[in-house]
């Protein structure tokens, strides 16, 4: 008696069955949205926040802003990895413990920071684009990739390296060596 195996289920294709993407947010609207946010909380998640100016690092609040990030994540169980404020926006990898905390974290930390600078930037809008989310399909190689992309952020924002000539970390260590 041979056994055959199932046949695995077929796949729809064409327009309306496309898979949903993993990022969302930022520059990519103009308008309402058609798709809700795609979130998980068993990978990690790269969160960017753009600001209209920038503020978020002038010596007044820069220290809040970090201890705002750090309190409210901590008060709504989101894990953070890393972060790295540039000035005009915000890079953080985090990890939801629910998906249903994300609508109470991202509230009250925009809300919060966009208070602290309110003075900084008076006008018509703290944010300049909605948060953009992108999970990070794998705990190795795609998460290893977001955090030295947020390394990078942080020296280019303390001044150690210039964004023109160096993009990936690969350009970095092609000028200074391996670490």
């Amino acid at each position: 008696m041979s056994k055959t195996r199932p046949k695995k289920q077929q796949e729809f294709r064409g327009a309306g069955f496309q898979k949903p993407r993993d990022h969302f947010g930022g520059g990519l609207f103009k308008g309402n949205p058609k798709t809700s946010r795609p979130l998980a909380s068993k990978l990690p998640i790269h969160l960017t926040l753009r600001a209209r100016k920038s503020v978020l690092r002038t010596p007044k609040v820069f220290g809040s802003v970090n201890k705002i990030i750090r309190e409210v994540a901590a008060k709504h169980g989101v894990k953070i990895y890393k972060m790295a404020n540039v000035g005009n926006h915000l890079h953080l990898a985090i990890k939801l413990s629910h998906v249903r905390r994300w609508a109470a974290f991202i509230r009250e930390m925009t809300g919060r920071l966009a208070l602290l600078c309110r003075h900084l930037d008076p006008g018509k809008g703290f944010w300049l684009y909605r948060p953009h989310t992108r999970i990070i399909r794998g705990w190795q190689k795609a998460f290893q990739i977001v955090k030295d992309y947020i390394d990078l952020n942080i020296w280019e924002a303390e001044g150690f390296i210039s964004r023109k000539d160096i993009k990936t970390l690969k350009d970095l260590r092609l000028i200074f060596g391996p670490e």
